[in-house]
């Protein structure tokens, strides 16, 4: 005769599941536990877990406090979950905890199930990208000009702290605005179908650098400003970086410099005319002295050559006045 022998196919399920798997009843004993807890438990601690065992003598003594919270929580019929970092023997590994509450055929609570789930992998993935996402924004925040981060609708998911400094605009007022709020109004036409443009062939792209290009700031302000657009991908995601660099004063300035430069040139022009015609008539009554001439015809010419030099005196004293009020302007 062939014995047969029942199939426990809910074991089944529990040995082929990934995640670690224990039933305690309302007392903490062990009703029923799969391979992957049995296994991992005596590779943590060295134990051998058994049915009927109390499950709080596996438990660490840096996590009884939280799994005691956790149990009492399921106890009263709610399910929580927490992920942790599990440490035993310089092993370290995150894991996500589910507790949930059990019940009989009958519903009556027959215990809590723990669920724990390997996440090592994706959450130190997470912490990774996190801290880079971090680094970026430090990097952001420190720099000395207005960065905006653009998505390809053209909208501001991110400025940093210089960009308030050259607009106005608090940060919160920018997040998920269109940049065109930045666009002076007489621009805006056709700025969006630049965006769009640009987002369908990006490259590094520097404006303003040859001709001035303007924005606008929150008071209706408009600045002179040079503009540095990079594009990059994230989550498949396409962005671009905004670097603007309000170069209104440093215009101004070059504005002035090369209107000081002209003025300077045209006086030296002018002035040159006008200081050759005593120059001239100097030279010319010194070279009548020389050639011996008499007494009052030399008084004479001694009064000219007094009235050129004074002349010449007052042109130099004209040039320097002039210089003076075209460098102070």
């Amino acid at each position: 005769m062939i014995s047969i022998h029942p199939v426990n196919y809910a074991q089944m399920v529990l040995d082929n599941s990934t995640d670690a798997i224990v039933l305690m009843g309302t007392n903490y004993s062990v009703l029923a536990f799969n391979q992957n807890l049995g296994m991992t438990i005596q590779a943590y601690s060295g134990k051998i877990l058994k049915i009927g065992d109390d499950y709080r003598n596996f438990v660490t003594s840096s996590d009884k406090e939280v799994f005691f919270d956790l149990f009492q929580t399921a106890v009263r019929g709610e399910s929580v979950t927490i992920e942790r970092l599990a440490s035993l023997n310089q092993i370290s590994i995150w894991y996500e905890y589910k507790m949930t509450p059990t019940y009989d055929k009958d519903k009556n609570l027959l215990g809590v199930c723990l669920r724990a789930k390997n996440i090592d992998s994706k959450k130190k993935m997470e912490i990774a990208l996190s801290e880079s996402e971090q680094k970026f924004r430090n990097l952001i925040e420190s720099a000395p000009n207005a960065i905006l981060i653009v998505d390809s609708k053209g909208k501001i998911i991110h400025c940093n702290l210089e960009t308030e400094n050259t607009f106005g605009y608090p940060k919160e007022e920018l997040i998920n605005q269109s940049v065109e709020l930045l666009v002076p109004f007489q621009h805006r036409g056709g700025h969006d179908r630049m965006i769009e443009g640009y987002f369908q062939s990006p490259r590094p792209m520097r404006i303003g650098k040859d001709q001035v290009t303007t924005a606008v700031k929150k008071d209706g302000t408009e600045i002179l400003v040079e503009v540095s657009l990079n594009s990059f991908v994230v989550n498949q995601t396409n962005y671009v970086s905004a670097i603007i660099v309000d170069i209104t004063e440093k215009v101004l300035a070059d504005q002035k410099i090369k209107k000081q430069i002209y003025e300077l040139k045209e006086i030296a022009r002018i002035q040159s005319h006008e200081i050759r015609s005593p120059l001239s008539n100097i030279l010319g009554l010194v070279n009548l002295l020389e050639s011996g001439m008499q007494e009052e015809t030399t008084k004479e010419i001694y009064s000219h050559l007094r009235k050129s030099a004074t002349d010449l005196d007052a042109f130099i004293c004209d040039i320097v006045k002039r210089t003076a009020i075209s460098l102070s302007q």
